[in-house]
């Protein structure tokens, strides 16, 4: 036999992981159209010529955007990728599991910043200095 306030707290529990379940389901459908229209875009020509850089023999070579401390210094928690990404730049390498994405710059010797299941951020660990 349950007790009647167990089998009140499981409907509640019940119910509030349903209204989860269909607010992400909402989440996904729309991410999904949001998707679909951009790949049902074309490439817009760039509105500019893009001459690629080409250091000169014996210059210095400036070091990736993830290297430079002041960008790191301003990654906080609860931001999402995209805001990471127009940081940091693209991650070296990347893991996905179960509560959620880890990025690594440039891979697990250097810095990382790890997303929850939300797609925000939950951990900065910022790499050692040389």
């Amino acid at each position: 036999m349950v007790a009647p306030g167990f089998a009140l707290a499981d409907k509640a529990s019940e119910a509030a992981l349903d209204a989860r379940v269909k607010a992400l389901e909402q989440h996904v459908a729309e991410l999904e159209a949001k998707l679909n229209a951009l790949a049902a875009k074309p490439p817009a020509a760039p509105a500019v010529s893009v001459v690629p850089h080409v250091a000169q023999p014996g210059a210095p070579t400036p070091p990736p955007i993830w290297g430079d401390p002041t960008k790191w210094a301003q990654i906080k928690q609860g931001m999402s990728w995209s805001e990471v990404r127009r940081l940091l730049g693209a991650p070296g390498r990347t893991t996905t599991g179960v509560f959620g994405e880890v990025w690594y710059y440039p891979d697990e010797s250097g810095g990382r910043v790890v997303f929850d299941r939300d797609s925000r951020v939950a951990e900065i660990d910022k790499p050692p200095a040389h």
